[in-house]
């Protein structure tokens, strides 16, 4: 894998979170208490694993990804523009 594919890595598994958070509001509005805590730990849970999954691997291969990350975060608000 090159730098490259790790960045891409990186910016998809940041879009998939996003999109799972998308879920919280209709969760909240539409579900009783127990579900919509039970679904929030669910998506919490799956964005870690993705996270653990994907992100950590990507910088375990290239630890320079992680200042990069921070540095567009601060500079763009995105951690992969």
């Amino acid at each position: 894998m090159d730098k490259d594919i790790a960045r891409e890595i990186i910016r998809a598994a940041f879009s998939s979170g996003r999109e799972l958070e998308t879920l919280i509001a209709p969760l909240k509005e539409r579900c009783n208490p127990d579900d919509y805590k039970f679904f929030l730990r669910q998506i919490a849970m799956a964005i870690d694993g993705i996270h653990t999954a994907l992100v950590d691997e990507a910088v375990k291969r290239f630890p320079e990804l992680e200042a990069e990350m921070e540095s567009n975060l601060a500079r763009t608000g995105r951690v992969m523009p």
